[in-house]
């Protein structure tokens, strides 16, 4: 009975001490600031032109900060999936696989994507590049 009595008060103190260091760490703890991340978009259209885009952003997917580059000029344009978006129409050029086997690629620091816009994080530094290819 005694042991109980020691468990359950070790139990409700440590419960206490999280509650404080919770409060104390969103009240003090680093906080957000907008536009935390610096990233780069480059479009590589039909002709092989760069156009480059820079953007300040706190968007958590590449869809989001997308959609914040409108302001700069850039649109985009695709079929919404199950899977997210299929890019079809960046800044006006179209990409029809089913007429010529074009198709938006996504590259992230010059590798092939591994995810779609609505999916591939966004991270500090990063360099997000849609290029117009053709099926090989």
């Amino acid at each position: 009975m005694k042991n109980n009595k020691k468990t359950i008060i070790g139990v409700v103190c440590l419960v206490a001490l999280l509650a404080v260091f919770s409060v104390c760490w969103f009240a003090f703890g680093p906080k957000a600031t907008k536009g935390a991340k610096h990233i780069t978009v480059e479009v590589l259209n039909s002709a092989g032109e760069a156009t480059e885009y820079q953007l300040d952003t706190d968007a958590e997917f590449l869809r989001q900060a997308m959609d914040e580059l409108n302001a700069q000029g850039f649109s985009y344009d695709g079929t919404d999936s199950e899977y997210g978006i299929m890019v079809s129409t960046i800044n006006g050029e179209v990409a029809d696989y089913n007429t010529d086997g074009a198709y938006w690629s996504l590259f992230v620091n010059d590798e092939y994507g591994q995810y779609g816009a609505d999916s591939q994080p966004v991270t500090d530094g990063d360099k997000y590049t849609w290029a117009y290819e053709y099926a090989k």
